[in-house]
């Protein structure tokens, strides 16, 4: 089960745009969370800031991006990949 269940305008209507775009900014990494049945083909990588929701708690902003296994396992970096946001958590 992928992870980021917030779209970026849900993301941006809690912790405001600023921090989104700050978080997209950031690179991202491996999880290493192992994936449940069913998703054991993907690859799960995000990257994450510490921000302020909009009643003045701190909170994280995380964004979640999902690799093809047998593509991240193909390319020659992971810059040659597609990074492309899955969607968004905030904890």
């Amino acid at each position: 089960m992928r992870k980021g269940t917030l779209s970026r305008q849900q993301a941006i209507d809690q912790v405001g745009a600023e921090a989104v775009k700050r978080v997209e900014a950031e690179n991202c990494d491996f999880t290493n969370r192992l994936m449940p049945a069913g998703w054991e083909d993907e690859i799960e990588f995000s990257s994450s800031i510490i921000c302020t929701d909009h009643n003045g708690n701190d909170c994280r902003l995380i964004a979640y991006y999902y690799q093809d296994a047998d593509t991240v396992n193909e390319a020659e970096g992971l810059d040659h990949l597609d990074w492309i946001i899955h969607g968004y958590e905030i904890v």
